[in-house]
């Protein structure tokens, strides 16, 4: 077991990173533990040195808590809690009772229209070009992303298309459809509209004063927000041939087909706990053996202040 665990090894980076990390303890903490055992004994320097490797450990690894680097543990991602096919209201709709909320496309203004009826949305998505979805109107205008909102109910937003979580509730949603099975590849269906609600309370204030406030404050709260749900609305296509040598047509939703509804739920991850953990255990073992050398110090300065044959 022992010999095909090795010849599975290769060279980079298995064991180069072996015998750098070897070399890098040799020399970091070696050369020290070997310089201070000459000068203060076997014993006493190498508690000298492992102390100092403690404290370094410390320093690192509170400096890898505040700025999320180094040791990182899992990172936040979205997790899908359920898929609803049809009407998330319906009876046998929505388990998550948040959900049950959610509209239908169709119960939302039509993007084409929209876009039809205002002249900047026609120069932004002209009508020879792709029909916008209601996720790209609502990105470019305030005014239209605002009366949508107040549409909805259960503290639902429209998802812009340019908002980072778009990309990522897609990305997590393809990957469970296809997992399960609900659809044979990505091309089969096409997205719809996008929608979150929870989370952490937005920033208004965006003096320096108020930035500063709201890191604070945000801070303090150690992740008690809110849930963060969103939730993406897909529908399938319908089967289209390419042609030899022309680009792929464009997806056309099926409308006779169900509209699915995959609602995920923000985990956010663990991603600074190892780097925290090991700054507490460093700190520990630092406190332990600079509390011992304190103590041996104390003993020593007793038994030199001591008289000359005295107890």
């Amino acid at each position: 077991m022992t010999l095909e665990l090795l010849a599975g090894i290769s060279w980079t980076p298995g064991f180069r990173g072996i015998l750098s990390v070897l070399v890098g303890v040799v020399v970091l903490y070696g050369s020290i533990a070997l310089i201070l055992g000459t000068n203060s004994g076997a014993r006493l320097g190498f508690q000298l040195a492992l102390t100092g490797l403690a404290g370094w450990f410390f320093v690192m690894g509170f400096i890898w808590a505040i700025y999320g680097i180094g040791y990182l543990g899992p990172a936040a991602h979205w997790k899908v809690v359920d898929t609803i096919e049809g009407p998330p209201s319906a009876p046998d709709g929505a388990r998550l009772a948040k959900a049950r909320s959610l509209p239908l496309p169709s119960d939302l203004p039509d993007p084409v229209e929209v876009r039809n009826g205002d002249p900047a949305l026609l120069k932004e998505f002209p009508v020879d070009a792709k029909d916008p979805l209601l996720g790209d109107v609502v990105g470019a205008s305030e005014e239209v992303r605002d009366q949508v909102n107040e549409q909805l109910k259960g503290g639902w937003k429209v998802l812009e298309s340019s908002n980072k979580f778009t990309g990522e509730t897609q990305a997590s949603s393809t990957e469970y459809l296809l997992e399960h099975g609900m659809f044979e590849s990505a091309s089969d269906f096409m997205f719809l509209t996008g929608f979150i609600t929870g989370g952490e309370t937005p920033r208004t204030d965006d003096s320096t004063v108020g930035r500063a406030v709201y890191e604070v404050v945000n801070t303090a709260k150690l992740g008690r927000h809110a849930p963060f749900y969103a939730a993406v609305q897909l529908q399938a296509v319908i089967p289209q041939e390419t042609k030899p040598g022309q680009a792929p047509p464009r997806p056309v939703a099926d409308e006779d087909a169900p509209i699915v509804t995959v609602v995920l739920h923000r985990d956010r991850g663990a991603q600074r706990q190892p780097s925290i953990g090991f700054t507490i255990a460093s700190g520990l073992v630092f406190a332990v053996l600079a509390n011992s050398l304190h103590r041996r110090d104390k003993l020593v300065d007793k038994q030199r202040a001591a008289p000359i044959g005295g107890a």
